[in-house]
């Protein structure tokens, strides 16, 4: 868990009462009444720098903007320093990155606003199973390091959006979501309060369709042709096979590098695995007719092999299809 403690130089609070100024340093919180202090959090990304399936991670660089109330602070009162909420990112991988210290703000009724901008690399658990025509939540997740009985969040609607030209590479952007609840970090330990801003993004396919999923079909389909073969002829017939066998390995390295190591299988490497398991069946096919044919009966053969000019493809393509249908009705 990752924190980013937002501080600035110690200033004068002699600043005109009636327009705002730049402060800092670290106070106890303003509380009133023995109520937590409310403090406003905008949330607002500016760019995507990319998504990692492998690391189950992302990049981001957002606005941040903070903003809450200290009546000590008012009409220029105060002893120099004000106090200012010291947050955790609480599914950051690594630690943050500010871009300069951040810009803190008070008002002459006493609203402090605070406004920083920083990069962040998160943590977010993705689901596989339909790759490479998943959708994700991309979720960040930040807390306040006090309590909810000192400290709690209150939304900043107007700052809680994508900009307007964000984008990333290979994914569509769907939605944008936000929600202020609780979290212990202990059984029976203190609640804080947490913000988590969700972005629902959706994979664009059209590179693995084309480049990946439609040449493993086709691999798939090629011993089709085998069956078509002289059964006699059994040097092209197994050559097929073990190229078509060959080539689907390497496509299945090929696509490793994309996806984490992950406990299920996803869509891609079941059809992958469809293709494999039938070019090794065309393989059997092959050694069973030329069983025949080395016991001197090639009338036997051919009532094998025939059958399997057809019974091949329909079979891998109704696997294949069956498998979509799964896959995407889950």
């Amino acid at each position: 868990m990752w924190s980013l403690w937002i501080t600035a130089g110690v200033v004068s609070l002699s600043a005109a009462a009636d327009s705002a100024w730049i402060v800092g340093g670290p106070n106890p919180p303003p509380v009133e009444d023995e109520r937590p202090v409310e403090v406003g959090i905008g949330f607002h990304i500016v760019d995507f720098g990319r998504i990692t399936a492998r690391e189950e991670s992302f990049d981001v660089t957002a606005h941040l903007e903070l903003r809450w109330r200290d009546p000590r602070l008012a009409h220029g009162a105060g002893d120099g320093k004000i106090w200012t909420p010291r947050l955790n990112f609480d599914n950051a991988a690594e630690a943050p990155k500010p871009h300069g210290d951040p810009r803190i703000e008070v008002a002459p009724d006493g609203w402090v606003t605070s406004r920083s901008i920083v990069s962040v690399k998160f943590s977010t658990p993705l689901d596989l199973r339909r790759f490479p025509f998943d959708a994700q939540d991309l979720v960040v997740r930040l807390s306040l390091s006090s309590d909810q009985s000192q400290v709690q969040f209150t939304p900043l609607p107007e700052s809680m959006h994508l900009h307007d030209d964000v984008f990333v590479t290979d994914w569509s952007l769907l939605k944008q979501n936000y929600q202020i609840k609780s979290r212990r970090y202990r059984p029976g330990g203190d609640e804080y309060s947490v913000m988590e801003y969700l972005v629902r993004v959706k994979r664009r396919s059209t590179f693995y369709v084309w480049r990946v999923l439609l040449p493993l079909t086709l691999l798939a389909l090629f011993p089709t042709l085998v069956f078509w073969f002289e059964p006699t002829n059994l040097q092209p017939q197994i050559s097929t096979c073990m190229a078509t066998l060959i080539a689907m390995l390497a496509f299945g390295y090929s696509v490793d590098f994309a996806v984490p190591k992950v406990a299920y299988l996803t869509m891609i490497d079941r059809h992958a695995m469809i293709g494999f398991l039938s070019a090794t069946a065309a393989t059997i096919g092959v050694a069973v007719v030329h069983r025949s044919v080395a016991a001197g009966s090639v009338p036997s053969a051919l009532k094998i092999q025939r059958p399997l000019r057809v019974l091949y493809p329909v079979a891998y393509l109704l696997a294949v299809g069956l498998s979509f249908v799964l896959a995407l009705a889950s």
